[in-house]
C-alpha cells in the first residue's frame, strides 16, 4: 500500500497508458456494480479520452493514478435535469452524444482508490470538476448520485423520504453526504438510474451550478475544445 500521507497529491488529464490501472481500480471501487456490468472498460475509457480529452482526470499520488473522474458535455437540446438514465445520458458508457457546444457538464464517474479514501483525493477531484466547469465557461454540473445506503431503508420508505432525512441530518448516506458536503445541490431523484443493488437503482439528479462571474460573461461555446 502507497504510504498516502507522506506523498504528494497531483492533479493531470488522463492519458491512454492509463487506462489499464483506471479499469482495475474502477472496478476495485464499485466491486458490487462489476457483476451489473456498469463499470468501465478499456474501450470505453480510450474513447472517452479521444472524445474529450480535458474531461477525463486523474490524481496521482507518489506518481501512481488513485483517483479519477469521467466528464462529457450534454448535447444541445438534451435536458440534463430530466429523467434520464445512466445508459441513455452516456450513450452506452460511450459518450457518443459530448457536444462541444452544450452548456452542461455531466459528471459519469467519479472512483477513488480503497487505499486512498479519506485521503483528500475526492475532494481534489471535485474541486478539478468544478474548475473545469467554470474554465469551459458552462453553465453547471450535473450528475446522478448513488444512494449508497437506501437498501438498508428502502422497505419502509420511498427514495425521496431516504434523500430527505439525509439533507435533514436525520439519516446518513456516505455518497450523498460526500456530494452535498463538494457543493452539489439535490433537484430531484432519477428512477432506474443505474443497475446497483445499494440504491435499489434510484440516484439523486444532483446540480452544481457555476457562480455569476462580473458582467455576466460567458464564454462562446464554440470556443469549448472537443
Amino acid at each position: 500500500m502507497v504510504a498516502l500521507q507522506k506523498l504528494d497529491i497531483n492533479l493531470r488529464a488522463a492519458r491512454l497508458a492509463d487506462v489499464p490501472r483506471l479499469v482495475a481500480m474502477n472496478h476495485a471501487a464499485y466491486p458490487e456494480l462489476v457483476e451489473a456490468n456498469v463499470v468501465w472498460n478499456e474501450a470505453q475509457l480510450c474513447e472517452h479520452i479521444r472524445r474529450f480529452p480535458r474531461g477525463q482526470l486523474v490524481v496521482e499520488v507518489g506518481g501512481t493514478p488513485m483517483g479519477a473522474i469521467s466528464t462529457f458535455i450534454v448535447a444541445r437540446g438534451r435536458d440534463p435535469l430530466a429523467q434520464h438514465t445512466w445508459l441513455e445520458i452516456t450513450d452506452d458508457g460511450t459518450f457518443a452524444g459530448h457536444d462541444a457546444r452544450g452548456d452542461t457538464l455531466y459528471l459519469a464517474d467519479v472512483y477513488v482508490d480503497p487505499a486512498a479514501r479519506g485521503k483528500g483525493v475526492a475532494q481534489k477531484l471535485y474541486a478539478a470538476l468544478f474548475g473545469l466547469c467554470v474554465e469551459l465557461g458552462l453553465r453547471r454540473v450535473v450528475a446522478g448520485g448513488r444512494l449508497w445506503g437506501y437498501h438498508e431503508h428502502a422497505p419502509r420508505m420511498t427514495p425521496e423520504a431516504y434523500v430527505a432525512g439525509c439533507l435533514e441530518g436525520r439519516l446518513r448516506d456516505r455518497v450523498l453526504g460526500s456530494q452535498i458536503k463538494a457543493g452539489f445541490a439535490v433537484r430531484g431523484v432519477l428512477r432506474s438510474y443505474l443497475r446497483d443493488p445499494r440504491s435499489c437503482d434510484f440516484a439523486t439528479l444532483l446540480e452544481w451550478a457555476r457562480p455569476p462571474t462580473p458582467g455576466g460573461t460567458r464564454r462562446h461555446p464554440a470556443q469549448v475544445e472537443a
